[in-house]
């Protein structure tokens, strides 16, 4: 209001105006009706300053007052109680805030100069109520449990299901126990007292379907102490059709080409002899040699594997064609790697990367090193890393309209057959393949971007698709508003708040494309979501002690010297005609 005064309660000024205004004019008509005028302008003073009062203790008269030692402790999840009773006596005073993620504190944010965050810290999602707000987290030890994690959430049936990660601090001569979806134990491992233990479980799952597997906690006599749902889709095997590109013929796509006729695929190999001349291989499929790379000829195949030199030294119609066929019929295209490849430019190459100077790689389920090129891949718009055995930077695909483009920096994968690893060679071209092969069949193809989805809680997820008008809808047919995403029209990205555990699904209206995903419950992967969670806030709060901010607050004024005023003039009004009647 006026130079920082205010009322608490504002929406009832102009009621209390108007009500002021018509009890005045009532009060100056019966006064002008008397026959005593001697006090007529006094008393109509006197009344004006009563209403006057009146109106202002009703409105709660405030005034703006800068503050900068407004603090608050905002407990979140396991916090340390002792540590909570330490803050408490150590800043007397201090707010206490309870977090809970399904409800805003964003009105008690908005009054307060800093905040001490205490426990497992702040959903991710939250982070943005305390931008402006000087944030200092206290996170908790590490919880015991698994606190790492990797599984393949989808699958070709008979492949092999792989379920690594970490437990921490786990009790003595318990078993930690891959079971399926009826509680029968597939692959085990004991675990050691107070010791971190990472662990890899393995099995294949036999039907094609929707699964809940659970990774259970067994003591040394068999009962179970603790159980976590593992939700994997099993999908029929359906072959691809494969070209495979080579300057000359070499050991990498010799042992490549025979994994991928061995399971089943079709697979045509072309190796140039001479210029002009080529030596052609068929598995799978009938002869049918490949001369030129037509439009017509490049939609037969769901996937091309070519060395670097051969892909570069194409004329550029002939790379237009297939960026073209990659972008509208979503044909995958592989690049193997090699020297060539990483000192290419960035915009011929595809992709960005930057000397590591590491010469191997200890893959999870490996026994032995793996060799790789002395590369990393460098962050890049619309490139996403390739998970290899819980190994994050070894391979990346380059989403380019519908379909992606991919390499890797291993070298000589073949050297995993030959050292008797042929588990971990096909694991690692089946996660590479499958992730760039044509989506058959799909008019909408999903993604999840979240891990761990729960009830009531944001679930993000990402949609691709060529068709111009579509309408996504969860099970109780309520539509899902979309983004589309500026420099990739056929993408768009959505969020949804899943208000049953389980499976959902969400669908496109009047179609039969859907796609399931999990919801955990609130105490599935505790320790898992806390060490995510506690990961998470110490990045987002590491930064450098930061001075408290001035919020400015609206105080009560005094109201005595109004009380007063009311009470005078009601004492005055009271009186006047009695004082004019004796005289």
């Amino acid at each position: 209001m006026i130079d920082g005064f205010s009322f608490l309660q504002k929406e009832l000024i102009i009621p209390i105006l108007l009500c002021g205004l018509v009890v005045f004019n009532i009060y100056v008509w019966k006064e002008w009706q008397t026959k005593q005028r001697g006090r007529f302008v006094v008393n109509s003073i006197v009344a004006l300053i009563t209403i006057l009062a009146l109106g202002i203790l009703i409105l709660e008269p405030t005034k703006e007052v800068e503050i900068n030692d407004s603090q608050a402790l905002v407990l979140t999840d396991n916090y340390n109680a002792v540590v909570k009773d330490s803050l408490l006596n150590y800043y007397k005073g201090i707010k206490v805030l309870d977090y809970n993620p399904v409800k805003l504190i964003r009105k008690e944010l908005d009054s307060l100069t800093n905040v001490i965050v205490l426990g497992d810290g702040i959903e991710p999602y939250d982070f943005y109520l305390f931008d402006s707000i000087p944030t200092t987290y206290i996170p908790n030890a590490a919880p015991m449990g698994v606190t790492r994690l990797n599984y393949t959430e989808q699958l070709v049936l008979g492949c092999e299901l792989k379920v690594s990660g970490s437990y921490s601090t786990p009790i003595e001569k318990s078993f930690l126990v891959l079971q399926d979806s009826r509680s029968n134990g597939l692959d085990s491992i004991q675990l050691i007292e107070n010791k971190n233990v990472d662990f890899n479980l393995t099995t294949r799952p036999k039907v094609a379907g929707a699964y809940v597997y659970q990774l259970a906690v067994k003591d040394s006599v068999g009962v179970i102490l603790e159980t976590n749902p593992i939700p994997i889709k099993v999908l029929k095997k359906e072959p691809l059709r494969v070209l495979i590109l080579n300057t000359f013929p070499t050991f990498e796509t010799k042992y490549l080409k025979n994994f991928l006729a061995e399971s089943g695929h079709e697979v045509i190999v072309r190796s140039q002899l001479t210029k002009g001349k080529y030596k052609f291989e068929y598995f799978n499929t009938p002869t049918q040699p490949v001369y030129q790379f037509t439009d017509v000829v490049l939609q037969n195949f769901d996937i091309v594997i070519t060395d670097s030199e051969t892909y570069m030294s194409l004329g550029k119609s002939v790379k237009s064609r297939f960026e073209k066929s990659i972008a509208e019929h979503g044909l995958g295209l592989f690049i193997q790697p090699s020297d060539f490849l990483f000192n290419t430019r960035s915009s011929d190459a595809y992709f960005k990367f930057k000397r590591d100077r590491i010469n191997t790689v200890k893959l999870p389920t490996s026994a032995a090193e793996t060799e790789k090129y002395p590369y990393q891949f460098d962050e890049q718009l619309s490139v996403e890393p390739i998970d290899l055995d819980g190994v994050s930077n070894l391979a990346a695909y380059r989403q380019m309209g519908n379909g992606k483009i991919a390499t890797t920096s291993l070298l000589n994968s073949y050297q995993l057959l030959l050292n008797g690893e042929s588990e971990v060679y096909h694991d690692v071209w089946t996660t590479i393949l499958d992730k760039i092969a044509k989506k058959k069949g799909q008019a909408v193809s999903w993604e999840s971007n979240t891990k761990i989805p729960r009830k009531d809680e944001p679930f993000h997820f990402e949609v691709q698709t060529n068709l111009e008008e579509f309408n996504i809808i969860n099970e109780d047919s309520i539509s899902v508003s979309l983004i589309q995403m500026a420099l990739l029209p056929s993408h768009y990205s959505g969020t949804v708040y899943p208000k049953k555990t389980g499976w959902n699904t969400l669908k496109v209206e009047n179609d039969s494309t859907d796609f399931s995903y999990y919801v955990f419950e609130k105490n599935d992967w505790k320790a898992l979501t806390s060490t995510t969670n506690i990961a998470a806030n110490k990045k987002q709060f590491s930064k450098k002690t930061q001075k408290n901010r001035t919020v400015v607050v609206d105080r009560p004024v005094s109201q005595f010297l109004f009380y007063i005023l009311f009470l005078l003039g009601v004492g005055w009004l009271w009186l006047s005609p009695k004082l004019s009647a004796e005289g």
